[in-house]
């Protein structure tokens, strides 16, 4: 199972927002997930399975200070989450809200084991334009 694609969704007035259908077909019976901060403020969600694979990426990491001060950050600053019975929403943290610029719309990005949650300015430099050239094998990662 991937997460591919994007949903733009309201953040409700009390910090809520819906795990968006496109996601949650996907994931049908889990409702804990994991949030954490990403590259270029952003927030990465992830099913319980990946977060602990993350976290044991991490605990590898060559011993050094700085690897040390990035794996405490990281694991300082996430959350698990519990999506609600009714409309499968969750709280989204203010420490991480504000990390990511997001204040009253979010995005949803699908990002294989990953889903990377960011404000809209930003997601629009994922969106394909006419001028995007994809010849060649250089771009695939």
């Amino acid at each position: 199972m991937k997460f591919q694609g994007n949903s733009q969704v309201i953040i409700d007035g009390n910090g809520r927002v819906s795990f968006p259908s496109c996601f949650r077909s996907l994931v049908p019976s889990e409702k804990k997930f994991y949030l954490s901060i990403g590259p270029n403020n952003t927030i990465h969600l992830r099913r319980e399975a990946d977060y602990d694979l993350w976290v044991e990426t991490l605990q590898n990491l060559e011993r050094t200070p700085e690897n040390y001060a990035k794996r405490r950050k990281l694991l300082h600053n996430s959350h698990e989450i519990v999506l609600d019975d009714k409309q499968s929403r969750f709280l989204l943290p203010p420490n991480l809200k504000d990390f990511a610029g997001i204040d009253k719309e979010v995005v949803f990005s699908g990002d294989g084991d990953k889903v990377v949650l960011m404000n809209p300015e930003r997601a629009k430099d994922y969106t394909l334009d006419p001028s995007d050239n994809f010849s060649g094998d250089e771009w695939i990662l």
